[in-house]
């Protein structure tokens, strides 16, 4: 059976949703600004929330519930964009950049679950 969420955690997960949303969209272009024929925006983006939430999920037996949707759910739930990476990787991969597509899935897949992992094991102890 789930948890009941009050009103107050509620709102701080929406709020902190949109923090979320922002912080994407200003470390997406700092990133393009940096390599602006790259798209690494999506990847960076990824790889940051992947590493935060493995962070957040190692650490959570210490972490208050709520703390926990709000900053999980919440702020890095925005943060993290899966659908735009796989509209990304779906248009190199029409524009016949098919080797670049595919790195990208693969390193977004494996590289993401290896800092959740590793994240979530040294915030665990």
């Amino acid at each position: 059976m789930g948890r009941r969420v009050t009103v107050g955690t509620f709102l701080a997960i929406v709020g902190a949703g949109a923090l979320g949303a922002r912080a994407r969209a200003a470390v997406s272009r700092a990133v393009q600004a940096r390599w602006p024929r790259s798209g690494a925006g999506t990847l960076v983006v990824n790889l940051l929330g992947a590493t935060a939430l493995g962070a957040l999920f190692g650490a959570g037996v210490r972490v208050d519930g709520a703390l926990l949707a709000i900053v999980g759910m919440g702020f890095l739930g925005a943060f993290t964009t899966f659908s735009t990476w796989m509209v990304e990787v779906a248009e190199r991969w029409r524009a016949g950049a098919r080797a670049w597509a595919l790195l990208e899935a693969c390193l977004t897949l494996l590289a993401g679950t290896a800092l959740a992992v590793l994240a979530a094991h040294l915030t665990s102890g």
